[in-house]
């Protein structure tokens, strides 16, 4: 997973370095605006770039708020400026020297958050088909490894310790604040029932509460 995504920013900074120095330019340099007609290309390139970006930073850096910053400029509205296309390849050749040098995710986090992503992709498919059940189970046990998963992150051990315990060594840590510890309980208040198999303990609206809550979670702490 590590190689692929060395060898996804090495192709894409190939292919924006060609895409800069085929900016459409005058006399004085290069034009506002990439042509019409090359839209398409320039457009495909800043998708897979902003993704990558996305997938190895998280929310809350420098990275992330940059590249949404770029792709959400007013101007993309009218059309694709030179200027983004030239800032995304120096973001993008700045992020990568970041990953290279471990100052970015950790790939085992990128890894086990795109996992947890599909499970709840799943638990969500469940959920609007009104499987209660099957979409609390399902959901139960990504909050459970999500919870271990953001504790070992932190130093925290997990052997032996029970969600609540670990929910209220993060907020120790201030890895959770007060508020977030209590939305953490309430969801992990579902996950036991479900796993009592207690199902006339909480309806539709509370699992999807949990699907929620989790996805949170995992796009904040992982």
């Amino acid at each position: 997973m590590q190689d692929k995504i060395c060898e996804r920013f090495d192709e894409l900074l190939r292919e924006g370095a060609e895409l800069v120095q085929n900016l459409p330019k005058d006399q004085y340099g290069f034009r506002p605006w990439v042509g019409d007609e090359e839209i398409p290309k320039y457009q495909s390139w800043l998708s897979s770039a902003s993704n990558l970006i996305r997938v190895v930073t998280k929310e809350d850096s420098y990275f992330f708020e940059e590249c949404n910053r770029l792709i959400t400029h007013e101007h993309m509205g009218r059309g694709i400026p030179s200027q983004i296309i030239q800032k995304m390849q120096g973001l993008l050749s700045s992020a990568k020297e970041e990953w290279s040098k471990g100052l970015l995710r950790k790939i085992e986090y990128v890894i086990s958050a795109a996992a947890f992503d599909d499970f709840l992709d799943h638990a969500s498919v469940y959920h609007k088909g009104n499987k209660r059940n099957e979409a609390a189970v399902l959901a139960s046990a990504v909050l459970e490894d999500t919870i271990k998963k953001v504790a070992l992150k932190n130093g925290i051990k997990t052997d032996g310790v029970s969600l609540e315990q670990l929910i209220e060594e993060l907020v120790k840590k201030d890895i959770f604040t007060l508020v977030k510890s209590k939305r953490v309980k309430g969801n992990a208040a579902v996950r036991n029932h479900a796993l009592h198999a207690e199902w006339d303990k909480f309806d539709i609206k509370d699992v999807g509460e949990l699907i929620n809550g989790t996805r949170e979670i995992i796009e904040e702490f992982l």
